[in-house]
């Protein structure tokens, strides 16, 4: 059926060109040639007869070229007519085109308008588009060998202090070592601070495994790219309600219960934790890393957190303080951005003493370490 119809309209367009051209064909006017007369009649083939003078005139016609220069002006008409209604559906189809694409500018524009209208009503606060890079001299470095792990277990590690020297907040800095055999790289590796904001002039320590095949006499310290926290909001510290440092056997653990007391509808997410030990001439023994149990704490509602801590050099140093910080961030719900809280005042809780001793048959879960009669309980442990 369609080969049928786009034969009929090659043929219709055909027949009205040919119509058009037959119009613009010259026709010789025909005289007698004896007395000039032009009133002649058609008498035979090619023949015509005088009504004047009676004479009979034979005119030469050669048909065959008459037809060809009819079909190539037909022909021509043909073409120039088609390419004309081509251009004629290209310029629609071109003002098809941008119509739909100024409408689907339009609705995309509409789209993002709405979107950002929502997250804007959705969130406390709008992200900074202040630049966020830190230069790397705001992230003071500096290291010293230790042994981490017990026994045959134990490994050479390279415990690096990193201090943000900035004065303003650096999302989880990394920092790369550079290992060398004398004047031979030997490889390099990196770790991040085990928390999420470095808050200035806070002091934070990240543990990087040195190569365990080769000797290593020299080592460099780089800082990676670092940057402000994207978004942020202001709040105030946040502690555990209840935390008991324990040790159990040669594992130190740290158990806290967290609550959300805010008394707006806002609730905790990404809460983390970093423990850290000293020995009693204030050099770090031992790091640990821990998050709350809940994925959110909305208000009024508990969590809890257990940190393992692994101690690092030698495990008969006494411990003669510790302390915490909490980095957490602040969300209406769990399809909405989640805002890390940057605090005015110093978040670290440092304590002075020792942990306290749990017998190693003695197995307390976090619920009756941080129960209300978690301290008799221990005690009647020791």
């Amino acid at each position: 059926m369609r080969a049928a119809s786009s034969l009929r309209c090659a043929r219709d367009r055909v027949a009205i060109a040919t119509e058009d051209i037959s119009l613009t064909i010259n026709l010789q006017t025909l005289k007698c040639g004896e007395c000039g007369s032009g009133m002649l009649q058609r008498s035979g083939l090619n023949q015509y007869a005088c009504a004047h003078c009676g004479s009979v005139s034979i005119v030469e016609d050669n048909v065959s070229d008459r037809l060809e220069r009819v079909l190539e002006q037909v022909k021509d008409e043909a073409g120039r007519r088609l390419a004309v209604e081509q251009s004629a559906r290209g310029r629609s189809a071109a003002r098809s085109m941008g119509l739909a694409i100024a409408a689907v500018v339009v609705l995309v524009t509409g789209v993002f308008g709405v979107m950002a209208y929502v997250v804007d009503r959705n969130q406390p606060e709008r992200a900074s588009m202040a630049p966020r890079t830190i230069p790397s001299e705001g992230l003071r470095l500096e290291a010293r060998q230790v042994l981490a792990g017990s026994g045959s277990s134990a490994q050479p590690w390279l415990l690096v202090t990193a201090r943000n020297e900035s004065g303003t907040a650096i999302e989880r800095p990394k920092v790369k070592a550079i290992f060398y055999d004398r004047d031979s790289r030997i490889g390099e590796h990196s770790e991040s601070v085990p928390i999420g904001t470095l808050m200035p002039g806070e002091m934070a320590p990240v543990l990087i495994q040195l190569p365990g095949d080769q000797p290593v006499t020299r080592y460099e310290l780089q800082a990676g790219a670092l940057s402000t926290p994207f978004w942020t909001t202001e709040g105030p510290p946040l502690q555990f309600t209840r935390v008991r440092l324990v040790q159990q056997a040669d594992e130190v653990w740290l158990f806290g219960r967290l609550a959300n007391a805010r008394q707006d509808a806002l609730a905790l997410a990404i809460v983390e934790v970093l423990v850290t030990l000293y020995d009693d001439a204030g050099a770090v023994i031992g790091v640990g890393r821990g998050f709350s149990q809940a994925i959110e704490l909305r208000p009024g509602e508990r969590s809890a957190a257990e940190v393992r801590i692994e101690r690092l050099g030698n495990r008969k140093v006494p411990i003669a303080a510790w302390d915490y910080r909490i980095d957490y961030s602040l969300t209406e719900g769990a399809q909405q951005a989640k805002k890390r809280v940057l605090t005015s005042s110093s978040r670290v809780v440092r304590t002075a003493g020792a942990p306290e001793i749990i017998r190693a048959s003695q197995r307390l879960s976090s619920a009756e370490l941080l129960a209300d009669s978690g301290s008799e309980q221990a005690g009647k442990a020791r």
